[in-house]
């Protein structure tokens, strides 16, 4: 299963630096090593080639995975010093979003997002547990 991570920001450049730095956040949990890729948007007219960064995706597999994402995640919210919402799309189309005025507690925030990206009875893999 894939989630993907967006910024809500109306400033494309701004959300696309955040992505960056949410994207090297993840990156130093062990579990989610080789899990991640930035998703481009297609280049602009006056750009050459690759556009900004629109996404970042994380491919998820196992329980552990999922959960330090979510803890990861709220921790990266909370530490930023403007307000910024993150929002969770999975591969269905269904999304979450993640920001520090969602929730009184981060264990609350973390558990609303545990439960979300919970895998579907559906697409359930064959190393994913329902």
């Amino acid at each position: 299963m894939e989630s993907k991570l967006l910024i809500d920001n109306s400033d494309k450049g701004v959300a696309a630096a955040q992505l960056g730095e949410l994207a090297e956040w993840l990156r130093h949990e062990r579990e989610l090593r080789g899990r991640i890729r930035l998703e481009q948007g297609e280049p602009g007219r006056d750009e050459m080639s690759g556009g900004l960064v629109e996404a970042l995706v994380v491919a998820l597999s196992t329980g552990g995975a999922v959960t330090v994402l979510a803890r990861a995640a709220v921790e990266w919210v909370k530490h930023r010093t403007r307000d910024v919402t993150l929002k969770v799309e999975k591969s269905n189309g269904e999304s979450f979003e993640v920001s520090v005025q969602r929730a009184t507690s981060d264990d609350a925030l973390v558990a609303q997002l545990l439960d979300f990206l919970g895998p579907d009875e559906q697409t359930a893999g064959p190393d994913e547990t329902p």
